[in-house]
């Protein structure tokens, strides 16, 4: 598996789910296209099939955002999930196999969340779709590996 260049991997998983967050689940192709655009502006690059991953990382999160719309703290969640998909994928080098991911869930309720089989579900969607992300070099300036 590639290593990401610059820390921009961490970051391309934290701007999608605050992404999710900010449009609270919701959005239309228009929010895409901008999403992309401010990716772009960032100084990233992703080739179409890296796009196709991106959407699919945040469809699935949108849908797991909506099993969680009625919890407390849901911006806590999505940060904690984006946090959790990258230090798994990290420490896996995004190969895991069921009793790497039963972990991965594990870990998440010791954190205090419940989840249901539905939103375990959609969980899978963001994992895989995250790896596939990882295994592409995704390249972006110097300064957007950065924290802001």
């Amino acid at each position: 598996m590639a290593k990401q260049q610059f820390g921009s991997f961490e970051d391309l998983i934290e701007l999608a789910s605050k992404f999710v967050e900010k449009q609270c689940g919701k959005w239309d192709h228009t929010a895409w296209l901008e999403f992309l655009s401010d990716i772009q502006k960032q100084g990233f690059y992703l080739s179409n099939d890296m796009q196709s991953y991106l959407g699919s990382m945040l469809e699935s999160m949108k849908k797991f955002y909506g099993t969680m719309s009625s919890t407390s703290g849901l911006q806590n969640i999505m940060l904690g999930i984006s946090e959790n998909t990258i230090n798994f994928i990290k420490k896996t080098q995004g190969s895991w196999d069921h009793t790497g991911w039963e972990s991965f869930i594990r870990d998440l309720q010791k954190h205090g969340l419940s989840l249901t089989e539905e939103s375990t579900t959609y969980l899978g969607g963001v994992l895989e779709a995250a790896k596939e992300l990882y295994t592409f070099p995704i390249t972006g300036s110097k300064n957007s590996g950065t924290k802001k």
